[in-house]
């Protein structure tokens, strides 16, 4: 069973994302997608709280729907 790994960085959407579809075929029907996201300090650390706050939300949401996926 392949596992393809999906390194999540500025984009978090699902819909239409380059990324994701080549993980999709890469793993095949029956492989599994490990989706990653890695909190950059230099990329976040500059940032106020209502920024980081809102990467956090978006990542708890990603988190929701790609668990309920895969």
């Amino acid at each position: 069973m392949p596992t393809a790994l999906l390194w999540f960085r500025r984009d978090l959407r699902l819909g239409d994302h380059p990324a994701l579809l080549a993980a999709l075929d890469a793993a095949g029907p029956d492989g599994d997608v490990l989706p990653v996201f890695v909190f950059d300090d230099r990329l976040y650390g500059p940032a106020g709280d209502p920024r980081r706050r809102f990467l956090l939300d978006c990542l708890a949401d990603l988190d929701r729907q790609t668990g309920a996926r895969w």
